[in-house]
C-alpha cells in the first residue's frame, strides 16, 4: 500500500522537477542536519504539529535529552531568503487553502493530482536536489484536514526513515575515505585478533586487553567516542540481558574513572546483523561526573559471546552523528573464525 502511494507521489512531482531544475548550477545543501524546515501556513503547521514532532523529534539515550532531528515552520518570507536551500525541507500543505505557502506548493501540482488529494489517493512525495545539492525534500498534502492526519499516524516509521536514512548515507559517505583509513589499526587488529574492522584515519588503537576478556578499543577524542570488540566466555547462570551488562560494566572499570550502565534508561531490540538471535541494548553510560550514550551488539557461538559496543562522550554537543559514525564502525566487523 506504502509503496503504491510513494509511487504515486514520485508522478506528482513531475511538474516540480520541471520549475526548479531548469538552472544548471545548483550550490550545495546548507544547514544542519539535524534541523527540518517545514514551509507551511501556521493554521495548517499548527494542524499536524504534534505528529510530526512525535515523528521526527524522536529522542536517543542520553543524559540531557536530545532528539535526532528537530522541526521549524518557516513561511514565504523565509523561504524566499534563503531557506529554500536547506538540506531538509518539508512542503505542508492543505489542497484547498489560499495562504501564500499554500498558492506557492498548488502551483506545482496538476489538478487532477488536487483531487487525487481530495480524495485519500494521494498524501506524500519525495524528491532529492530540488533546489541544492545533497537536498531531500518531502511534500506532504491534505484537503480540509481530512486524510493525512491518518497517514502520519499509520506511516510515521516510513516518513522518519526518509531523513534519518540521508543523514545515515551522508555519515558513511564521509567516514568510510578508504584513502585515509587507519590500516595499521586494521592490520593489527587482524593479526593480533582475529577481526577485520573498518579503521577511520582519525580513530587509533587505545586500548587492549586479554584477560579476562579478549578485547581492544579504537578511539577517537574531540568530542570523545570508541568502540570495542570485545569476546569473553558466557555465563550460563544468567540471562543474555545479563551477561551483556555485567560484561559492559566489567570493562568499564578498566577506564580510569569506572563506568556503569544506568539501568533506568536501557532497552533491548533483536539485532541480526551477525546472528540470527542477537540482541542490541541501547542506553547511557555514567560514571559521576557525567556520561553519554552507548549501544552494544551481541551475540553467541558456542560459549562465547561477542560484543560490539560503542559510546560517546560529548558534553554540550549534538552526540547523535557520533552514535550514527560508530554504529557504521560496528557494522563492518567481521570476526574471521565464524567465517
Amino acid at each position: 500500500m506504502i509503496k503504491n502511494r510513494r509511487s504515486a507521489g514520485w508522478i506528482i512531482l513531475t511538474a516540480l522537477i520541471v520549475l526548479t531544475s531548469c538552472s544548471g548550477f545548483k550550490r550545495p545543501a546548507i544547514g544542519p542536519h539535524d534541523l527540518i524546515l517545514v514551509l507551511s501556513d501556521q493554521r495548517t503547521f499548527d494542524m499536524h504539529k504534534f505528529q510530526l514532532e512525535k515523528i521526527f523529534n524522536d529522542p536517543i539515550h542520553a543524559p540531557m535529552r536530545e532528539n535526532r532531528f528537530s522541526i521549524r515552520r518557516i513561511g514565504m518570507d523565509q523561504f524566499n531568503e534563503g531557506s529554500a536551500k536547506y538540506r531538509y525541507l518539508i512542503l505542508l500543505t492543505n489542497v484547498d487553502n489560499s495562504s501564500p505557502e499554500a498558492s506557492f506548493i498548488k502551483r506545482m501540482l496538476t489538478e487532477s493530482i488536487m483531487d487525487g488529494v481530495r480524495e485519500g489517493k494521494y498524501y506524500y512525495a519525495v524528491k532529492d536536489d530540488i533546489w541544492a545539492n545533497d537536498q531531500t525534500v518531502l511534500l506532504l498534502m491534505d484537503s480540509r484536514n481530512i486524510h493525512l492526519g491518518g497517514y502520519l499516524e499509520r506511516f510515521s516509521d516510513n516518513l522518519f526513515r526518509i531523513f534519518n536514512d540521508k543523514m545515515i548515507e551522508t555519515v558513511k559517505e564521509r567516514l568510510l575515505e578508504t584513502r585515509f583509513n587507519n590500516k595499521k589499526a586494521q592490520e593489527f587488529a587482524r593479526k593480533k585478533y582475529n577481526f577485520d574492522v573498518f579503521v577511520p584515519h582519525d580513530f587509533i588503537v587505545s586500548e587492549e586487553r586479554t584477560v579476562p576478556d579478549i578485547f581492544v578499543r579504537f578511539r577517537r577524542f574531540n568530542p570523545d567516542r570508541w568502540l570495542t570488540v570485545l569476546r569473553t566466555n558466557y555465563d550460563t547462570s544468567m540471562t543474555f540481558q545479563d551477561n551483556i551488562i555485567k560484561t559492559r560494566d566489567r570493562i568499564g572499570e578498566q577506564f580510569g574513572d569506572s563506568v556503569r550502565v544506568n539501568p533506568e534508561f536501557l532497552t533491548f531490540v533483536p539485532d541480526t546483523l551477525f546472528s540470527p538471535n542477537g540482541l542490541m541494548a541501547k542506553g547511557i553510560w555514567e560514571y559521576a561526573e557525567g556520561g553519554g550514550p552507548f549501544f552494544t551488539r551481541a551475540f553467541l557461538n558456542n560459549d562465547v559471546m561477542y560484543i560490539i559496543d560503542g559510546a560517546v562522550f560529548a558534553p554540550g554537543v549534538k552526540k547523535y552523528p557520533f552514535v550514527i559514525q560508530l554504529e557504521i564502525m560496528s557494522e563492518t566487523v567481521r570476526f574471521l573464525e565464524l567465517e
